[in-house]
């Protein structure tokens, strides 16, 4: 008897709402509206940071990941525009509460505004690269530049090597945002680890050493290599997909080779090795959304000439655009 008595009762208050609103349905609009506006006088703080084609919001509400390809990397020609007043428009069309900022609403007349009123053309400013990325992948020597093949002369330098890129670019539109002019600048870290464990270099008086040591036994050989890079490229956006092909410009920063041997202990040696100070590489890179692969194929030998063999590094592995 409870439960039917209590049921009654629901549907007798819910027929009583629903006369009520036949009666005057513009009560329920106000209402919402003046909802929306007391929320948007409490949220008086809200940060946005775009990561890629990636956007993050944080307010009062909460944290929020967007992801709008047609929104991102645009601007409006006027500031104002981005910082529009939200606005609920009454169930009779004629009428616009607006929110001015200081808790309280005014009603416009907006339907000649708005019919007459033509939306601004958006002009597109940024143009977000993949060159901001993060590269994993492996590299290996060659004896000509946009080669793969090492020399019998030089096979001492076989190695198991390992790239780590890191980079941050910007990019100039030139169509929209199907094409773009990127530039940035990062860092690189080769890992050489020669496949002849007991392999030592030295710098000569003149030239590079190398030799095998055959009094202790090591454990691991490794030569590893820091540079400073300035990549610069021409890329192109369509359907989610993109690639790039461009140009790296390398300082070295430092170097140093690291022998341990099976006992535990580390050598390590820093110096350049009679390394170029500047090189330059041709760079390349297709993917899908944030993952590709990407490909690097140094134009100018790793060694001063004459000083050390003659090397060319390339490398090839997968990147994560951030």
């Amino acid at each position: 008897m409870k439960t039917l008595s209590k049921l009654s009762m629901m549907c007798v208050a819910l027929m009583a709402s629903t006369s009520l609103y036949a009666e005057n349905p513009d009560i329920f609009v106000e209402s919402v509206a003046a909802d929306s506006v007391n929320t948007g006088n409490n949220t008086e703080s809200v940060k946005s940071y775009h990561f890629g084609r990636r956007e993050v919001i944080f307010d009062d509400n909460g944290i929020h990941f967007l992801k709008d390809r047609n929104n991102f990397d645009s601007s409006f020609d006027d500031e104002d525009q981005r910082n529009a007043k939200p606005y609920w428009s009454s169930p009779d069309g004629g009428k616009t509460m607006e929110y001015n900022g200081n808790g309280s609403t005014n009603g416009n007349e907006s339907g000649n505004n708005q019919a007459n009123s033509k939306p601004k053309q958006k002009k597109y400013r940024h143009f977000s690269s993949s060159l901001s990325s993060l590269d994993l992948g492996v590299v290996q020597f060659a004896s000509e530049p946009l080669s793969i093949n090492l020399d019998d002369d030089v096979n001492y330098m076989d190695n198991r090597g390992f790239q780590l890129y890191f980079a941050n670019a910007a990019g100039l539109p030139i169509i929209d945002r199907h094409l773009g002019f990127c530039v940035g600048v990062g860092g690189k870290i080769d890992f050489y680890t020669f496949s002849n464990k007991n392999l030592v270099l030295e710098k000569g008086k003149n030239h590079l050493i190398y030799y095998t040591d055959t009094v202790q036994s090591y454990k691991k050989s490794k030569l590893t290599n820091t540079y400073l890079t300035v990549p610069m490229a021409i890329e192109v956006h369509a359907k989610g997909a993109w690639m790039l092909a461009g140009v790296e410009g390398n300082l070295l920063l430092w170097s140093n080779t690291k022998m341990k041997t099976t006992s535990g202990e580390k050598n390590r040696t820093h110096s350049n090795f009679y390394q170029n100070l500047f090189s330059y590489n041709l760079i390349a890179k297709v993917g899908v959304d944030c993952v590709g692969a990407y490909v690097r194929a140094n134009l100018s030998p790793m060694f001063q000439k004459d000083k050390g063999p003659e090397l060319y590094p390339f490398s090839a592995g997968v990147s994560f655009w951030f």
